[in-house]
This record gives C-alpha cells, sequence and structure tokens, in this order.
C-alpha cells in the first residue's frame, strides 16, 4: 500500500494520513535534495483545506511517501498553488532547507571530524527560533582537520602588541625630546636647504669658468664665493648642533635603558612571524566565519565533501510510529554494485537510450582553480593518459577556499569529463524483474545494456545519481559514469 502523509513541521502533528494526491514526480537524489511535484485530487475532505494554510503549508510542511508501512522519502513542501479547481503540490528534500540559509555565527574546528563540522552547521541553522525542522546528520569519519596554528598566530600577536605597547609608554619622554630636536631644528634645515641650493649655483659657475679658461682673479673670486657660502653653512650646522646637543644626549641615554624593551619586543615579533607563517601555510582550524557570508548547506557539503565522503536523506519511522525521523547520512560511498539488477533496452528499459560521444564536453587533463587571485589561487591538476590527444579544460571554483576540496573536485570533474561513451539519463519499468521497485537506490552502480545503433550493443556500469518515479510503476533514472 502506498500513501502519502502530511506532517506539521512545527509540533510533529500529522495533518492528513492519506493524502488523495497523484504525484507526477516523487525524487531522491544523490548528494542532494530530490524534487516532488502532484495534484491534490477533488475530494470534498481534502479540499475544504484548499486555499487555506491548515493542512499544506510552504515550509511548514512535510509530505512523506510510505510504501507498505516503511517510509521511503521525505519533501519539504515549497509551492501550493491553484490553476483553476486544480490545486497542486510542489517540494524539494528537506536538505533544500538550508540552501541560501546563511550562516551567521563564528566556528573554529581544531582536529575535528568534518562530518561532524556538517552535524554542527545543521544543529546551528536549527537552533534559531522557529528554524527547527527535525533534521539530524548522522555519521563519522577518521579523517581530522584543523589546527591550532591561527589560534597561537593570534595568540602571539596579542605577546607582541603588548611588548610594543610596553616599549611605546617607557619611550615617550624620549619621543617627547625627539619632537622637541625636530621643532627646533626645522628653522634651521630649511635655511641650511636654501645655503646649499645657492652654494650648488656658485660651485657651478665657478666649474663653468674654470672650463673656460676665465682669468685667474675670475676664477680665485668665484672659488672665495663658494668658500663663503660654505662657511655660512658650517656656521649655520654648528649653531644647530649647539642648540640641539643637550637633548641629543638625554636621547642616546634614554635610548640605551630601552634596549631590554626594543629586544623583548623584536623577540616577540619574530615568534609571531613564524606563528603567521605557519598558519597562512596550514590555514588553522577549519573556520566558518559569518563576514564570508556562507550558506549553510554549502558548508555542511564542504564539510562531508573534505571527509571524501557522499550523503543521501533519509526518513523512516521511530519505533513506537509516532514519529517520522529525518537524517542526512553521510557514508564513504551510498550505495553499491548490484550484480543482481540490470537495465536492459527492450526489457525494462522502455524508451530509446541516447548514448553520446561528445567531444565538445570532454577532457582528460582539468584544472581546478580555487579560491585566491592570481599567483596565490588554489589550483589543482589532473590528467589520464587514455590514448586521446590531450584536451585540457579549466574550471573555476572561486567558492573552494581549501585545497583538498580543489582536488576532489579536480578528481570528480575528470571522472565525468573523461568517460568516451556516456549515458545519461533512461526510463525504467520497475515492474520487470530485472530490478523491482525497492530493489534499487541512488548510489547503487548496476549495469546498462542498450542498442547503441551503430556503436552495436554496449553494455556499461552506470550509476544511479537521482530517480524520479513518475509513477508506481515508471522512473526516471539519471546516470553518472562508474567510478
Amino acid at each position: 500500500m502506498l500513501r502519502y502523509i502530511v506532517e506539521r513541521i512545527s509540533d510533529g502533528a500529522f495533518l492528513e494520513l492519506e493524502l488523495p494526491i497523484v504525484v507526477t514526480t516523487a525524487g531522491k537524489k544523490l548528494c542532494g535534495a530530490g524534487a516532488f511535484s502532484g495534484e491534490v485530487l477533488p475530494i470534498a475532505e481534502a479540499y475544504r483545506h484548499a486555499g487555506s494554510k491548515t493542512l499544506i503549508d510552504p515550509r511548514a510542511t512535510y509530505i512523506h511517501e510510505e510504501a507498505d508501512g516503511i517510509i521511503r522519502n521525505t519533501w519539504l513542501v515549497t509551492r501550493s498553488s491553484f490553476e483553476g479547481a486544480r490545486w497542486k503540490i510542489e517540494g524539494q528534500g528537506f536538505s533544500s532547507y538550508f540552501s541560501g540559509y546563511p550562516y551567521e555565527g563564528e566556528y573554529h574546528g581544531v582536529k575535528v571530524d568534518p562530518i561532524a563540522v556538517a552535524r554542527h552547521v545543521v544543529e546551528y541553522a536549527q537552533a534559531k527560533t522557529g528554524a527547527n525542522i527535525g533534521v539530524k546528520v548522522t555519521g563519522a569519519s577518521s579523517v581530522r582537520r584543523g589546527t591550532d596554528s591561527d589560534l597561537k598566530a593570534d595568540a602571539a600577536k596579542k605577546i607582541m602588541d603588548a611588548k610594543k605597547a610596553s616599549w611605546d609608554e617607557y619611550a615617550k619622554p624620549r619621543k617627547a625630546l625627539e619632537a622637541k630636536v625636530a621643532t627646533a631644528s626645522k628653522p634651521f634645515d630649511a635655511a641650511i636647504l636654501v645655503l646649499n641650493r645657492d652654494r650648488r649655483v656658485l660651485k657651478d659657475a665657478y666649474a663653468a669658468a674654470i672650463a673656460a679658461k676665465a682669468p685667474a682673479a675670475t676664477i680665485a673670486a668665484k672659488k672665495k664665493l663658494v668658500d663663503t657660502k660654505s662657511t655660512e653653512i658650517k656656521t649655520k650646522r654648528e649653531a644647530k648642533e649647539a642648540l640641539i646637543k643637550s637633548d641629543q644626549e638625554k636621547i642616546a641615554g634614554l635610548k640605551s635603558t630601552e634596549a631590554p624593551l626594543e629586544e623583548s619586543y623584536e623577540a616577540a615579533k619574530a615568534d609571531y612571524d613564524a606563528a603567521r607563517q605557519k598558519a597562512d601555510t596550514d590555514k588553522g582550524a577549519w573556520k566558518i566565519l559569518w563576514w564570508d557570508t556562507p550558506y549553510c548547506l554549502d558548508a555542511m557539503v564542504d564539510a562531508i565533501t573534505e571527509a571524501g565522503y557522499e550523503w543521501v536523506e533519509w526518513s523512516g519511522w521511530n519505533s513506537d510510529r509516532t514519529r517520522v525521523l529525518k537524517e542526512i547520512r553521510c557514508l564513504p560511498r551510498i550505495g553499491e554494485k548490484r550484480t543482481d539488477l540490470a537495465f536492459i533496452e527492450g526489457a525494462n528499459i522502455t524508451e530509446q537510450v541516447s548514448v553520446t560521444d561528445d567531444v565538445s564536453k570532454y577532457a582528460n587533463s582539468v584544472t581546478v582553480l580555487g579560491a585566491g587571485e592570481g599567483k596565490s589561487a588554489l589550483r589543482a591538476e589532473v590528467g589520464l593518459a587514455d590514448g586521446r590527444r590531450r584536451t585540457p579544460v579549466v574550471v573555476a571554483a572561486k567558492h573552494l577556499t581549501k585545497q583538498s576540496l580543489v582536488e576532489a573536485l579536480a578528481r570528480s570533474e575528470l571522472a565525468a569529463r573523461s568517460a568516451s561513451l556516456k549515458i545519461s539519463a533512461i526510463r525504467i519499468d520497475a515492474r520487470h524483474p530485472n530490478a523491482p521497485r525497492g530493489t534499487f537506490g541512488v548510489g547503487d552502480t548496476i549495469l546498462v545494456d542498450i542498442d547503441a545503433g551503430w556503436l552495436g550493443r554496449q553494455r556499461l556500469w552506470a550509476r544511479i545519481s537521482e530517480i524520479e518515479w513518475n509513477n508506481l510503476a515508471v522512473a526516471d533514472l539519471v546516470l553518472e559514469v562508474a567510478a
């Protein structure tokens, strides 16, 4: 028996145990949110709620699909609309709730499991008033990320700043004297500047007279002018030195007493520079910071990807069947290779299958550019020697701020782009014994046997990345190249 159950999210109350609805799309997606759509049948009991929020309220209502007592999927209602007397409902998997949901906190993780980071993000998003949708992240990995190097760098900077502040405070008398000396010296320096400029003119005239072989008396007169100007400059300098000598001696004495403070500051600065360099190298703690304007879903997915894991939405009854549990399950790999099942054209594949070998999307060398500018941008390059001429592609992913995520995307892009033959989608009859409904799911890798026309019969292993049920028997499968 198949039925659709309506749950009010705020209190978990079941508003309708058998919603009279004709479902046109009931989807499940690997590492994503599946789609849902349907039309409520014009039955009086259901239609008494039409146009109100008492039964269906977008972002406040779940629809659960139950088959033979087992919850198979859950969707968050995202749209309720009317076209005349037709009441249409649309939804997305519950993970979609976190899409576009801003992370407004500050998170620093040291030696954390990335799955725990994903769990934190989901818990954080639901901790706000009116935000709890009853979703938990499950799973754990042995991966650990984040160091305390940036925390140590921050501590080192505080020490350095304190040392500098102590030195600056102690140096105030010396700096006051230096300011006094600078003020006293200013008119002398200005006068000496003018005298030097005048002497330069006189020196040029003296040199020109020599070059022109002027009479000795003329040359001597010009030399005397230069010497007189030099004497004026010397006198002015001596007057300046006499005026500031006492203060300069005091300044020198004060500087000698500051030496220990200066040395202490320089040592603290060296410690900070070393700590900062280490933090810049290993990136320090795993950080999610509100001023970087992250979204919760992106932060969750980045964390799961960092662990090398995949995720899938799961929902099911609790032990006493009073509540439907909702989980984002994180595992090293979702699904398995199913050698006992097959999708065969002419049997359970009901429509002609398109097989492509499209070089416009092909690449056997992939470079991914992550966050950063110019040569400092994060970068990863992977390639495959497959007998074809090198065909490179560059993928921009400026949202990725961790090198490991850039490398993971590069590997994923290479796998997707380097396959010579691709089957991207098939429509299947799930009543056929080759692969009955309920025996396969997203993440499973299953043999696809098709007639590829001029290519002949092709048998390819493909992985199910998305399932959309059109009705109880017919499903559209989105496939990806099996790794």
